[in-house]
């Protein structure tokens, strides 16, 4: 019975403190990569299982307060008009089939133009 019950481990290649730092900076990239390609993953498969064309779509939103908004969708034919708050989500207005509700034409100018800020300022400068 010579032989020891506990042997040290041979001794590796790369006992050096610059490679231990090398293998543990190598692992460290390894795995930042790993959660960042399953982030990727699932961020493209969030859509998966849907069919091909979306059955509610957003239109438009306008931000009305700081936590605040005013939503319009439209589901299949028919046009919502939602507001949207923190616990709280509310049918405003729902749209006949065939509404009209894309962008208002501007009103025509009737009367004389009036001059904006930026040439009343130069005029008033002098300049």
């Amino acid at each position: 019975m010579d032989a020891p019950l506990f042997a040290a481990p041979a001794a590796s290649a790369a006992s050096t403190p610059a490679a231990g730092l090398a293998e543990v900076t190598l692992a460290l990239l390894v795995v930042v990569a790993l959660i960042a390609g399953l982030a990727w993953l699932v961020k493209r498969m969030r859509g998966f299982g849907t069919s091909g064309h979306d059955r509610i779509r957003l239109l438009a939103d306008r931000t009305l307060g700081p936590k605040e908004r005013c939503v319009l969708l439209r589901v299949g034919d028919t046009e919502l008009l939602v507001g949207i708050a923190p616990g709280a989500v509310r049918t405003l207005h729902v749209f006949a089939p065939g509404a009209n509700t894309g962008e208002p034409v501007p009103p025509a100018a009737t009367g004389p133009q009036l001059p904006n800020f930026k040439e009343l300022l130069v005029r008033s400068l002098g300049k």
